[in-house]
């Protein structure tokens, strides 16, 4: 049995127990994470010494580490962005890798990390106190740089925009300051590629073409670029575990999946999804080569069909599930076609991917009712297209080496449960009309576990019940809670029910 070290982004559910999930009762392989009490809370870092002494302990019979810098560096996605350490205790931290390394030559290391994002708009949820008051002007503030300094705007437009944003000059010192400390710690991690790391992958969580974020990025494409480095960079965030989960997976078996995606129609593989900056088809491409497959040219010779659910043109967010792109895209045929396949013994997952933010109703109860759900090798309809491409390559990928399990089949329940029945329904019905009426806030909900958890779990099991009873008949939720006490996400354990 081989060991696999892992140490997540964060301690959310989608970083931390989804890969936890797929990995249960594997006879191959054996995942060994931190507890989830050493990974920090939200704006609270992961202590930087238990996560040494974790990777101490654990790495030196490894066969594989599944790293992010972020975590390693900072304690976490949201500490990486509110930190004031210092570069040289951050070099330190960096160094454990080579450490690691030396100590264990045999073990491949797989590392993930992020350029810290730039949003654009007022909100401290995930960002600095500040990022409340000028947020948006920050954002702004990088626009107007980037533009000048790409010679898009004048002289003069340049001085009387940042007059307009004087606002924001208070916080730039901290703000900048940051961005130049991980930017160059990104850099000293890529050092590393070819040596220390096998593959690093970079995960762009804020796309847009213009301001800060884009300006580090072209700076960490130079490097590539110019040291010809193994490193791939594309959309996501919060699936790289699992990506390099599956790669790990891959590599261990010898063998790279042969995957050929499938659209409704040929154009939508041209379609930019939200948050994004690249034709999907490109996204889908590095995601299956992150994660250890091959695209294949053809549906006959596939080890997997991957079912790219997406309309005939823009995406919107499920808040606003409506658009002429959505009926152009024919969606009878494309889940006859799902239909066809897995009545052929082919081995069929559906990335639903026609909305940001939650599943397609329509697309999910056609195949409840056409297909079975519990009949694919993955499925995920969560947040960004990339977060959901990357769940279900790698569920796809572990289903086509170790087959049809029982966790298998428990993560795409959990899966419905949670990108179905909470992302396209229960956030948006109990957001609207109760939250508010119980005392709570949707980004402040006081606890994981308490009222508004319980009414979530409520409504779930009469929402499934009603609509997908494929589900309900065989899994209930065990657990249900708010990691980050907030109306965003939602923390599921299901459990099979019992006969």
């Amino acid at each position: 049995m081989k060991k696999i070290v892992y140490l997540p982004l964060d301690e959310r559910p989608c970083n931390y127990s989804f890969v936890g999930f797929l990995s249960e009762n594997k006879e191959k392989y054996r995942l060994v994470s931190p507890t989830y009490e050493t990974l920090g809370d939200k704006k609270i870092p992961a202590e930087y010494e238990k996560i040494e002494a974790f990777l101490l302990r654990e790495c030196i019979d490894a066969d594989y580490l599944i790293l992010s810098v972020d975590m390693l560096l900072y304690g976490g996605i949201i500490p990486s962005r509110l930190h004031h350490l210092e570069k040289k205790t951050l070099q330190e931290r960096l160094k454990v890798l080579t450490f690691l390394k030396e100590r264990n030559p045999k073990m491949t290391v797989y590392a993930f990390s992020l350029v810290m994002r730039c949003p654009c708009y007022s909100d401290a949820d995930e960002e600095p106190d500040y990022y409340g008051i000028c947020g948006l002007e920050i954002f702004e503030y990088g626009q107007n740089e980037h533009k000048f300094k790409d010679g898009k705007i004048t002289e003069a437009e340049y001085y009387a925009e940042k007059e307009r944003l004087k606002i924001c000059e208070p916080y730039l010192d901290d703000y900048l300051t940051r961005r130049a400390c991980n930017i160059s710690m990104l850099m000293d991690a890529l050092n590393l590629v070819g040596t220390v790391i096998k593959q690093f992958v970079i995960l762009q969580d804020d796309s847009n073409p213009c301001g800060y974020t884009a300006m580090d990025q072209a700076k960490v494409r130079k490097l590539v670029q110019e040291r010809n480095l193994d490193v791939v960079i594309y959309p996501g965030a919060d699936e790289g575990g699992m990506t390099l989960l599956a790669r790990a997976v891959a590599d261990m078996e010898g063998y790279a999946p042969k995957i050929y995606p499938i659209y409704p129609k040929d154009e939508c593989k041209n379609v930019i999804p939200l948050y994004e900056d690249r034709a999907v088809y490109k996204s889908i491409l590095a995601q299956i080569e992150s994660a250890g497959g091959v695209q294949c040219d053809n549906e006959e010779d596939a080890d997997i069909l991957l079912f790219c659910n997406l309309p005939v043109g823009k995406v919107q967010n499920i808040s606003n599930p409506h658009g002429r792109q959505y009926y152009d895209r024919d969606l009878p045929a494309f889940v006859n076609r799902i239909q066809k396949a897995v009545e052929e013994g082919k081995g069929v997952a559906v990335a639903d991917i026609a909305y940001c933010n939650g599943a397609d109703v329509r697309l999910t109860e056609r195949l409840t009712q056409q297909v079975g759900l519990l009949k694919l090798w993955g499925y995920a309809g969560w947040n960004t297209s990339s977060n959901t491409l990357g769940t279900v390559i790698c569920q796809a990928i572990l289903r086509y080496f170790y087959g049809d399990t029982p966790e298998h089949r428990k993560f795409t329940a959990e899966r419905a449960y949670e990108d179905i029945g909470y992302c396209a329904y229960v956030r948006k019905h109990i957001w609207d009309y109760e939250v508010e009426k119980m005392g709570y806030k949707y980004e402040d909900t006081k606890v994981s576990q308490g009222a508004v958890s319980e009414r979530v779990e409520e409504l779930l099991n009469a929402y499934m019940a009603a609509n997908y009873p494929e589900i309900t008949d065989a899994y209930e939720i065990e657990k249900c809670y708010l990691p980050w006490r907030r109306m965003f996400e939602v923390g599921l354990i299901i459990k099979e029910k019992k006969v």
